[in-house]
């Protein structure tokens, strides 16, 4: 409601002071001028609404021109760092970044859709996955599930891990281990990995990667080329990706 308040006054003053310019030439006083506007704005009152709804039309595609501004400058680092897990062929036409977090639940309903892409458009796409644990300090087990699964990946095993992690409901500590006995890791080696702070810098790095965009705020968050996909958003995934393909 503040918002929507200054809005409206910010666009009445520029109103006020236009029509004091143009009026500038005749003997009108300044509070004439504003009881003009005043009156007719009352009588028009849409005028302030298409106003508004024009000021947040602009924000938007200016905040949109921002995120990609920022995705752009960070491509390489989005799309090419030799750490990151990743499904489909390294010169797919079109690459997919999901930053995710193993106890999203918006993550885990995209899921299906990612685990069956490469396949979907014959291997036409790679998908890039970015460990985003944002909910660790809730959920205590984000951070150690992207360990986990980063872990795995040192055996050749990360896309059985993350997505036998993404099947369940709510991470424990227990099922993490247990996830990681079911796949078939020498847990000694495992339990090593897991330990390694390489992989803690990993995850850390990719949190910072994430704060350089600021549409970025929750997860999923989908990039394809300089577009970004903020939540489960299927459609508009899909219909961002055939784009890219056909272009």
């Amino acid at each position: 409601m503040r918002t929507f308040l200054m809005t409206t006054i910010a666009a009445v003053g520029l109103m006020t002071s236009s029509c004091a310019q143009a009026g500038a030439t005749t003997d009108m006083s300044k509070a004439e001028i504003e009881e003009l506007v005043r009156a007719y704005i009352l009588e028009n009152p849409e005028i302030i609404r298409d106003a508004i709804i024009k000021l947040q039309e602009k924000e938007v595609v200016q905040e949109q021109e921002i995120n990609r501004e920022s995705i752009l400058a960070a491509k390489d680092a989005l799309e090419n760092d030799p750490r990151d897990m990743s499904i489909g062929p390294k010169d797919a036409k079109v690459t997919i970044v999901e930053f995710f977090d193993y106890n999203c639940g918006f993550c885990k309903r995209a899921t299906p859709w990612v685990e069956e892409a490469v396949a979907k458009y014959d291997n036409n796409v790679r998908v890039v996955f970015k460990e985003l644990p944002i909910l660790d300090d809730r959920t205590k087990t984000s951070r150690i599930a992207s360990r986990a699964a980063l872990a795995a990946g040192r055996q050749g095993k990360y896309t059985k891990m993350h997505f036998a992690l993404m099947e369940h409901k709510r991470l424990s500590g227990d099922i993490i281990r247990q996830t990681a006995e079911d796949i078939g890791l020498d847990m000694r080696k495992y339990e090593a990995d897991l330990a390694d702070a390489s992989i803690d810098q990993h995850i850390n790095d990719t949190l910072q990667l994430a704060n350089r965009i600021p549409a970025l705020t929750g997860t999923p968050f989908f990039i394809v080329g300089g577009e970004y996909i903020s939540g489960a958003d299927i459609a508009r995934l899909e219909e961002v990706v055939e784009a890219k393909l056909k272009s």
